[in-house]
């Protein structure tokens, strides 16, 4: 079965692409690094020997020669004549100043002598100690730098190969919340697009970079590791990989065993805290009754007994590390003991370890310690990593509630009349906003939609650019059922201001004209006239061309719904919806919006959701909701006095205890 992680990012990805060069840039740091790890051997090695040999007899003498000098072989009876001279002459038997032919002397019995004896006998800077250890330290700076620029290359090749699995699951959630985001009444799924865009894609991305990093790095890392102790000497290799295997397997199933035991004490002691808690809600009835002494006994014992939990945790947990360091201590001692008897051994046994062999060998056991731990927590990174991926997963898989129809015909501009035939319409979770809602409004008026619930009437508005879909009924404009119509022509006429509707982060000619190459800068111009926004436009640093949003201007909440209006009326709807702001107007906003609510009126129909009293009071009808049902429907003069509910959601929308609002709607 796939899991989220898997989903998200396939392995197989590893093999297309850029991504393919994670492997070859992985390959050539691991070469690189080892290359630093045996330099660095040698060069500790030079120093212990100083460039210094000792050979005890000619046929060592002609042996080590053959080993590091670059010379034609001598022809046998040459050989036999040079024997019999140096039997008959005093041998020396130390050599100075010799750089690396030592090493290669001391490892004559090895299998990967035979390259370095080719580097010696081919480079004259090997054969000098102290051109040996410059060039050695050269090398080592050399490798050294190049590993950690194919590292970094690497990283950077994993970066950009988490980015496109990024961008992946940002584009297919930007096209899931613009198909989403009309149906949320609650404007919840914007909220929650906005934090998975920006917070648990990043963390998905990072997952993902931390995966390909380890994947790609560590398994040729510790392969070139464990080649390079087995041709130091594969015995001893083995012998010393099996102990350290089976502690650090040993270390990593204690470590895991006690995780799952500390969880499941930590879930029991938050059951406790909760218990210590429960009487800091329950203080009145304490007081009350006269239960101090019962409560405070009652907290003393389930105190005792959380404090007892903690303890045995932190026994538990003390236990855990002591035994994993003892089978870390004894594994390494053992380890240590095998080898130092095998450096300790006579220099003719073939089991013999130099010092350069020693030292490389440790190094290479304590450099695979981290690259094993790295990869056994590859699983943990697929879990945590696919749970964000899974909650993303789940956002995109759902399904819109609104599509358009197989063979959906053009809708003309509204000219008669809107009608809701037993129109039903409930949230996700059930909840019941309208029921068998019947209403019918003739075209060319203003009509305003209250209710005490504000999601109510949004509902009813919502349902008319076909936001959201009733569940039975349906909704007509001029007769033409919505569900059968193209949405482009629909929502070309049925265009929906919202009151918390932010600007777009572009000039202020962008963010009415929204990328549509119909509109010219003149055509936007009049509409912000009309709109009386031209006024405030005209005061911006660059006027049209201002830039807006996170980068540009702040335009105040009235100043950006009239940029709202103008950006609905340059399109020149049949039909518009209006959501007057909840916040506050300024004085000039709210001295503007008669006239410009007269100048929108003109030729077509506006239903507004109002916040303002004035609003209420000129509409031509206003429709009144209660539980998703049609209370009243006609003008304000008419309904205030006649219906108990319009005089109840005036008093509670602007009662005297909220007078300043009151005397300023009005």
């Amino acid at each position: 079965m796939e899991t989220p992680f898997r989903r998200v990012f396939a392995p197989k990805e590893m093999l297309r692409g850029s991504a393919r060069w994670a492997w070859v840039w992985s390959c050539l740091a691991t070469i690189a690094f080892c290359g630093v790890l045996v330099d660095s051997v040698l060069l500790l090695d030079l120093l212990a020997h100083r460039g210094s040999v000792t050979l005890s007899s000619p046929t060592d003498a002609r042996l080590y020669e053959r080993l590091t000098d670059n010379t034609p072989d001598q022809p046998p009876d040459v050989d036999a004549k040079n024997e019999l001279v140096a039997a008959e002459l005093p041998f020396r038997q130390q050599r100075l100043n010799q750089g690396m032919r030592p090493t290669v002397w001391q490892a004559r019995h090895r299998a990967w002598v035979g390259m370095l004896a080719w580097c010696v006998r081919n480079f004259s800077l090997l054969q000098t100690t102290n051109s040996a250890a410059g060039a050695l330290l050269l090398s080592n700076v050399v490798l050294g730098l190049l590993a950690a620029l194919l590292v970094l290359q690497l990283r950077n090749v994993a970066f950009r190969t988490s980015q496109v699995a990024a961008t992946r699951l940002r584009q297919a959630l930007h096209r899931q919340a613009l198909r989403l985001g009309p149906s949320d009444l609650e404007d919840d799924s914007g909220d929650a697009a906005y934090l998975m865009f920006t917070g648990d894609i990043e963390r998905v991305r990072e997952g993902v970079q931390s995966w390909i990093e380890r994947v790609v790095r560590y398994p040729l890392f510790l392969a070139c590791l464990l080649l390079l102790i087995l041709l130091t000497h594969w015995l001893v290799a083995l012998q010393c990989l099996v102990p350290l295997l089976a502690c650090w397997f040993l270390v990593h199933i204690v470590r895991e065993r006690f995780e799952q035991s500390r969880r499941r004490t930590e879930d029991r002691l938050g059951t406790d805290l909760k218990l210590l808690a429960e009487g800091l809600r329950k203080t009145r009835m304490v007081r009350g009754f006269g239960m101090e002494n019962f409560e405070h006994e009652r907290f003393r014992g389930h105190l005792d007994r959380f404090l007892r939990k903690v303890a045995s945790l932190k026994d538990d947990e003390r236990w855990s590390r002591r035994l994993c360091w003892m089978v870390v201590l004894l594994a390494v001692l053992a380890v240590l003991f095998l080898i130092a008897t095998k450096a300790l051994a006579d220099p003719s046994d073939p089991t013999h370890l130099p010092v350069s062999a020693v030292l490389l060998l440790v190094a290479a056991f304590r450099l695979a310690f981290r690259p094993l731990n790295e990869l056994s927590e590859l699983p943990h990174i697929e879990e945590q990593t696919g749970r964000w991926a899974d909650n993303i997963q789940r956002f995109l898989d759902r399904i819109p509630e609104v599509g358009q129809a197989v063979g959906a015909k053009f809708l003309q501009p509204l000219a008669k009349q809107i009608q809701w035939e037993s129109v039903t319409y409930r949230l996700p979770d059930r909840r019941l906003l309208l029921d068998r809602i019947d209403l019918r409004l003739p075209a060319l008026k203003m009509y305003a939609v209250i209710s005490l619930d504000p999601l109510e009437s949004r509902a009813l508005t919502y349902l008319l650019p076909r936001f959201i879909e009733p569940q039975s009924g349906r909704v007509l404009i001029d007769g033409d059922d919505l569900a059968f119509v193209t949405l482009d022509s629909l929502r070309a006429e049925a265009l929906f201001v919202g009151g918390t509707d932010p600007v777009f982060t572009g000039t202020v000619a962008e963010n009415i004209a929204c990328g549509d190459a119909r509109f010219t800068l003149q055509s936007v111009n009049n509409a912000a006239k009309e709109v009386h926004a031209h006024q405030f436009i005209s005061k911006l640093p660059q006027g049209y061309e201002t830039p807006l949003g996170e980068h540009g201007e702040s335009l105040d909440a009235g100043q950006t719904f009239l940029l709202g209006l103008a950006r609905a009326l340059v399109r020149d709807p049949a039909l518009i919806i209006i959501e007057e702001p909840a916040e506050r107007l300024d004085e000039d906003t709210k001295s503007l919006l008669d006239d410009t609510y007269a100048r929108l009126a003109k030729g077509r129909t506006l239903i507004f959701l109002p916040s303002r009293l004035s609003t209420v009071r000129k509409a031509d009808q206003v429709i009144l909701l209660l539980k998703g049902m049609i209370e009243a429907v006609g003008p304000y003069s008419k309904l205030i006095t006649s219906v108990p509910l319009m005089r109840h959601w005036e008093y509670v929308r602007f009662n005297e205890f909220n007078r300043s609002e009151q005397l300023a709607d009005t």
